[in-house]
């Protein structure tokens, strides 16, 4: 039967540690889920392991290349547009939740509306607004009741006020299109 160690003498094993123990620790941290830095100096010091020796082995890691916040921000961005429509805002929370800092996060976003706008579309946050109000089904209710449901489901997403009110607006329009060509069954079976 293995013996469990008492959690203050590991933090005390753990602060007396050298360098290179610090480091392979902060090697196999990263060896689960992708980290920032802030989460693994997080991770790392919460374990009690000495700070400078902390800050040492995170500097390591960004010189070599295993920890690189922009890249893993950058490919967060990516996956959130391929798989959920997120506004900005919720982004910019998503990213700072995971230790991404503020000025990366604003340029990054800033970076996405810029394609977005360079490849002439209506800008990647509002594509994603209409795809991501697509998928809300249209009860077949009063027009502003059914307008402010979908505009407070895009706005709980992130989205902002305005854009959340035009995409509803326009999710309604093509409903009440789809109603006259007969192809809207507001009793239908998808849901």
């Amino acid at each position: 039967m293995r013996r469990r160690s008492d959690p203050e003498a590991q933090r005390t094993k753990r602060a007396a540690a050298d360098p290179e123990r610090v480091l392979e620790a902060a090697a196999r941290s990263l060896g689960g889920a992708p980290k920032t830095s802030k989460a693994l100096t997080e991770r790392l010091l919460t374990l009690g392991y000495p700070e400078e020796h902390v800050r040492a082995a995170v500097e390591r890691l960004e010189q070599i290349g295993l920890l690189d916040d922009e890249r893993l921000a950058r490919s967060l961005l990516e996956s959130r547009d391929r798989s959920r429509q997120r506004g900005d805002r919720a982004l910019l929370q998503e990213l700072r939740r995971r230790g991404v800092g503020d000025e990366l996060a604003g340029s990054l976003l800033a970076e996405r509306a810029a394609e977005g706008a360079s490849e002439g579309a209506d800008g990647v946050e509002l594509r994603a607004a209409r795809a991501a109000a697509a998928r809300i089904r249209l009860r077949g209710g009063e027009p502003r009741a059914e307008g402010q449901r979908i505009a407070q489901a895009l706005a709980r997403r992130g989205f902002p006020s305005g854009m959340a009110w035009q995409v509803a607006r326009e999710r309604l329009a093509e409903g009440l299109q789809e109603a006259s060509e007969g192809a809207f069954d507001p009793e239908g079976d998808e849901g």
